[in-house]
């Protein structure tokens, strides 16, 4: 199972937008290279991405909480990782933002793209209000809500 398979598998339903040329370039431009595997900007590019609303149930989402969240368009996931907490601290520790909470909790979800499984990363939810003072952040407080970005995009459904 890989993320561009899950992706032609819900292509159709998928009701958002893909990114620019030009929105790839500035994705580029302000994001550490390392978090932009190929596959990822194939994936932005050729799937209607941005802007889907999409919903995890809580049996399948490695917290028990659930999802519910909406993909970000270029310029929040660029304003989640250098302007706003928690983005700008974990970034550094290899995580990209991608989607807003629309449960009401403020947490952004992110892709975890450092260590393994670079091809099909984990989706992670990180605790907006856990930012220390010296701008560090407890890796060990960011929920797993699915252990493979396919995984997710397979149980999922689309709002």
């Amino acid at each position: 199972m890989t993320v561009l398979t899950e992706l032609q598998k819900i292509e159709s339903s998928l009701n958002g937008s893909k990114i620019t040329k030009t929105e790839a370039a500035d994705l580029a431009k302000n994001m550490p290279p390392e978090l932009l595997p190929e596959w990822l900007m194939e994936a932005l590019q050729n799937y209607p991405l941005l802007g889907v609303c999409f919903s995890l149930d809580e049996d399948d989402d490695e917290s028990g909480l659930g999802a519910d969240l909406k993909w970000f368009t270029v310029d929040q996931m660029i304003e989640e990782a250098l302007f706003v907490y928690p983005g700008k601290v974990v970034l550094n520790l290899g995580y990209l933002p991608v989607a807003a909470c629309l449960a009401g909790s403020g947490d952004p979800y992110f892709l975890k793209m450092k260590g393994s499984n670079l091809d099909d990363p984990a989706l992670v939810r990180i605790p907006h209000d856990l930012v220390a003072e010296d701008d560090s952040y407890p890796e060990s407080e960011i929920e797993v809500v699915c252990k493979t970005l396919s995984r997710f995009f397979n149980l999922s459904e689309i709002d």
